[in-house]
């Protein structure tokens, strides 16, 4: 059993909230240590049960990418317009000071309390190896700006506060194995993490619909309108609720009336999918040896992953001709008018992309489920396979040891996205992908 703590200052706070307790304690019992066991599962090498609690604090605020200092002092700067104060037959022009940013002095530590509970587990002589570990994660104080205080107040600046809170859980988890058949040794693992937050609290408006409130869903979850395919006809389109986003036609894409009054507008855009970065990572492994040959192969996988596609390559035309379209958002599974095609069939209402149009489409490039796209994926990242001269050749040349290899990285990815890599979780598709690369080489060890 351990137990620590920490009382710790920041001159980052005013006086009187510069100061924070931060206490933890952790403890574990081996449970193939006692006598039970060992008379009755000699084959367990190990058992442990661990468990920790520990709350921490942070000084770092940030808001965005920037890191603010010392919040609890205001600022002033000057006044780019002026007025005019005149004199007879004279005209006097004056600047002024403001208030650039109002002082925030009730600002202190963001904390956290974190609590894990692990397993780890040993058995048949350290042939199988396996860790699991539970954690659970609540941040309070998050320091956020208050952007949502009535005008009345009279701010020109949004004031500071700890208002928010957050709290994740998981499990991380390791399997390893190590044996041997016939000559040939094996080795198999494999590691597993998935982690889902939630927001608990925000500084945020009270919205007309509950369903829109950041408050119950992910950090940076996903939010758009609900696509029901596209309109077949002008019956279709008559027979559906009002689209407030531009005029639109057959062929382009149909939402669903989330709030049931007719008509639909921002007020029916509601979380949808998941977030851009993954809830879940996963890799698995194995390697073999026979003699002087060695190989081993590398998976890595990610799940629990959304995100929306958007831009000139995914919607055609939509900057005109400028743009490089991708290959498969062009022409194939498009929606396309019967009077062009000459066939009733190409009118499909659940065509992969709606008919194609010149310079903006303001109903159709919008974020919505349309456009939401799966970001799982597995990917054999690596192969490595390697030959070791036999020792009495690479000692010829005094060498200890000379292993000539090949290896090859992201070689093959399966995944239901198919326009760019899905690892880059990319709206547009316009970043570099990771190369696949195939390197040859020698180890010599002198």
């Amino acid at each position: 059993m351990d137990f620590n703590f920490g009382y710790n200052g920041s001159e980052n706070f005013a006086i009187g909230q510069q100061y924070g307790f931060f206490p933890a304690f952790s403890g574990a019992w081996n449970v193939s240590e006692e006598t039970f066991i060992k008379e009755n599962m000699p084959w367990m090498n190990m058992f442990k049960i661990r468990y920790s609690w520990g709350k921490v604090g942070n000084d770092q605020l940030k808001i965005g990418n920037d890191l603010e200092r010392f919040p609890y002092l205001y600022t002033i700067s000057g006044i780019s317009s002026v007025y005019r104060w005149g004199d007879y037959g004279v005209d006097r022009n004056y600047t002024g000071l403001r208030y650039s940013q109002v002082a925030s002095p009730y600002v202190t530590w963001e904390m956290a309390v974190k609590k894990n509970l692990g397993f780890d587990l040993a058995l048949f002589k350290d042939k199988v190896i396996a860790n699991l570990d539970f954690f659970d994660e609540k941040r309070t104080g998050i320091y956020m700006e208050r952007r949502y205080l009535p005008s009345l107040v009279g701010l020109e600046s949004t004031p500071r506060a700890n208002v928010g809170a957050v709290k994740s859980r998981g499990f991380d988890g390791r399997l390893e194995y190590k044996g041997k058949l016939g000559e040939v040794n094996l080795t198999g693992r494999s590691n597993i993490t998935y982690s889902k937050n939630e927001i608990t609290t925000i500084d945020e408006e009270n919205n007309v619909y509950g369903y829109q409130n950041q408050k119950g869903y992910r950090v940076d979850q996903a939010v758009g309108l609900i696509a029901l395919g596209l309109f077949k006809d002008y019956d279709d389109i008559r027979n559906s609720p009002k689209q407030t986003f531009g005029t639109y036609q057959p062929g382009d894409i149909k939402y669903k009336d989330v709030n049931g009054d007719g008509v639909i507008d921002d007020g029916d855009r509601v979380a949808v999918g998941a977030t851009r970065r993954p809830n879940l990572i996963y890799g698995v492994g194995a390697s073999a040896s026979w003699k002087n040959l060695d190989i081993s192969v590398h998976f890595q996988g990610a799940g629990k992953s959304t995100f929306f596609t958007y831009g000139k390559t995914v919607y055609a035309f939509s900057e005109g001709e400028w743009g490089q379209v991708m290959k498969g958002s062009m022409g194939d599974n498009r929606w396309i008018s019967a009077d062009i095609s000459g066939n009733p069939a190409t009118e499909d209402p659940n065509a992969s992309y709606p008919r194609l149009s010149y310079g903006p489409n303001p109903n159709n490039f919008r974020e919505s489920t349309f456009w939401l796209r799966n970001g799982q994926y597995l990917r054999l990242k690596t192969v490595d396979i390697g030959y070791s001269l036999p020792k009495h050749l690479a000692n010829r040349i005094r060498a200890n040891s000379i292993r000539f290899f090949v290896i090859g990285s992201n070689l093959v990815t399966w995944s239901k996205f198919k326009l760019w890599d899905p690892e880059l979780a990319s709206p547009r598709g316009e970043d570099y992908p990771l190369p696949k690369s195939f390197t040859f080489g020698v180890n010599v060890n002198l």
